[in-house]
């Protein structure tokens, strides 16, 4: 399984402002342990949580007081994570 992970503007300007909080090599372990637990189903201590929307299949990772909203896309061999936003508990939902 070979995961691919992009970041959206927003998301990658919240790194940017905070990197003393949170960095994107974090962020791609996170992502890439979430990729694991969903599409795998291992046993993986990572609080993540599916998220209901219009918009389609939306994850949530929460580490700490940030929230990391992505999605998913691909086949089989190849999975495409996108990043939506990262952002503060409250902010990154609205």
């Amino acid at each position: 399984m070979k995961v691919k992970i992009l970041y959206k503007k927003v998301a990658t300007k919240f790194i940017a402002k905070n990197q003393s909080k949170i960095s994107k090599d974090s962020v791609d372990i996170l992502v890439f342990k979430a990729v694991k637990k969903i599409v795998k189903k291992e046993d993986i201590n990572i609080d993540l949580k599916k998220l209901i929307t219009n918009d389609g299949e939306l994850f949530r990772i929460r580490k700490g007081d940030i929230r990391i909203i992505f999605s998913l896309d691909g086949d089989a061999n190849v999975i495409v994570s996108l990043v939506e936003k990262i952002g503060f508990r409250g902010d990154v939902y609205k």
